[in-house]
Parts: C-alpha cells; structure tokens; sequence
C-alpha cells in the first residue's frame, strides 16, 4: 500500500533526524561529564543516567513527531494517467485504421484498445 511506504519513509526520516541530534546531544555531554567529578560525583554514572534521561527523551520526541506529522500530512493524488491519456487522444488529420497502434501510447492495435466496438 502507498500509504504504509510513505509511512514508513517519515517515520524513517524523523528517526534519523531525531537519532544525529541525540548523537550530538551525547557527544556535547561527553564533554561537559567531567566536570561532574569536581562535585564528588562519579562521572561514568553520571553520564549512564544523563545518557538514559536523554534516550527518554529522543522517544518521546520521535513519537510527538512521527504523530504531528502524519496528521498535518495531505497527501494529494494527481490523475496524471488520465490526464496524459486526454492529451494523447487528440483527433489527426488522418483516420486512423483498425491494425495501426493506438494514438493513446498502450501499444496496442487500435481495435483493441481505443477503437473497440
């Protein structure tokens, strides 16, 4: 179904965006932890629970997004098909004869697809 692909397309695209800025969010607390150490405070168990509170929040935050997104989608579906098949269909100046392919595009002889009787 196309709207399970798109679906999974945003929800693989926020993921991503949502997992870098973690990443970033992670590296800028790798950076600051050791400073933790000044307090009297172990800094490897300092990041293990400032990592876990961030993790919360990256779900938390791919799930309010994947939501947002999917209800302020639209999705709009052109009839580009029909469009192209009016188009194609315009009247020559010659008769078109019954063995000929089809002016439409299909392919097909014309008596078996537009010129049908």
């Amino acid at each position: 179904n196309e709207n399970d692909e798109i679906e999974k397309k945003i929800f693989l695209q926020i993921i991503d965006f949502s997992w870098r800025s973690h990443l970033q969010y992670l590296e800028q607390l790798r950076q600051v932890i050791g400073l933790r150490s000044y307090g009297q405070k172990d800094p490897l168990s300092e990041f293990k629970k400032e990592a876990f509170i961030l993790f919360e929040r990256l779900l938390e935050k791919i799930k309010i997004d994947v939501v947002k997104f999917l209800l302020n989608l639209k999705i709009v579906i052109s009839d580009n098909k029909k469009e192209e098949e009016k188009s194609a269909i315009k009247p020559m100046g010659k008769k078109i004869q019954r063995n000929e392919k089809c002016p439409c595009g299909s392919g097909k002889k014309y008596k078996h697809c537009c010129g049908r009787i």
